[in-house]
């Protein structure tokens, strides 16, 4: 059965159309800006927080992740399909990262195709190419994350360098897989010029195989869970890029020829 931390009903950004966005529990990198640390590990995670009740402040305890079965999966999953009909729209699998279960990923992938559901999966394509090219039979698009073009400093960041990443997407484009590449824009770490150019060039090199870029500002809103799981969190202070800079390296990667889109 498949683990997950959380379920989005309609969801705008991530894929075409309406959406329901499935996020699985587990993920190979640890980045230090990552806004979702209760999706790292593997294992359910308790943690404590403080409400008020009728006045009175009361502990209670909450835990991110679950196991389901696929069956009540896709009963969540259908009850808006009609929208996804409408919209264009479909099922995302994101997480963590949703690769770290790929028997259980496909699984999904295939019924959702029964019912001719659009899939796509959100991922950092770190992992075994074999599974991906598995999965890459039964998915409609890959929302392909692109953190860092520099190997070393990747791994710095990461947790783990890029070579496997970028292999990966290679073969996805070679195969003809729909790939939107996604750059979490993270100030100071990777709009960088030398990380600009780097990026550039990695696009012109593949010119023509892929047409959709998304630029995704870095954001904090994630600080409190890393307090409420008593984890640290060294990017806390980091303000968000302004519109200025996010336009400006929007014209940058449009003169690979590519479409950008701020936001997903």
């Amino acid at each position: 059965m498949p683990i997950i931390f959380d379920i989005k009903r309609f969801a705008l950004h991530d894929g075409p159309g309406i959406r329901t966005t499935v996020f699985f529990k587990g993920c190979p990198l640890r980045c230090r800006w990552c806004h979702n640390p209760e999706s790292l590990g593997t294992a359910p995670e308790k943690y404590t927080e403080q409400q008020l009740v009728d006045g009175k402040e009361i502990s209670m305890t909450r835990i991110y992740g679950k196991k389901v079965t696929h069956a009540a999966l896709m009963e969540e999953i259908l009850k808006d399909k009609v929208f996804y009909l409408e919209s264009g729209g479909g099922v995302t699998f994101s997480g963590g990262e949703p690769l770290m279960q790929p028997g259980a990923l496909i699984e999904l992938l295939e019924a959702a195709g029964r019912e001719g559901l659009h899939r796509a999966i959100d991922t950092s394509g770190y992992a075994v190419t074999e599974k991906l090219m598995n999965v890459a039979e039964h998915t409609d698009l890959f929302l392909y994350d692109l953190k860092l073009m520099d190997p070393e400093k990747h791994k710095v960041y990461t947790g783990v360098d890029n070579h496997l990443i970028l292999a990966n997407a290679d073969r996805l484009l070679q195969r003809g897989a729909e790939v939107i590449f996604r750059i979490p824009v993270v100030p100071g770490i990777n709009d960088t010029d030398q990380e600009m150019k780097a990026f550039l060039s990695f696009f012109r090199q593949r010119e023509g195989q892929f047409r959709e870029v998304h630029l995704l500002p870095y954001h904090n809103t994630g600080s409190h869970k890393y307090r409420r799981l008593e984890k640290e969190y060294d990017f806390g202070d980091l303000e968000t890029p302004g519109d200025d800079r996010m336009q400006s390296l929007r014209e940058q990667i449009e003169s690979t020829g590519v479409q950008v889109t701020i936001g997903g």
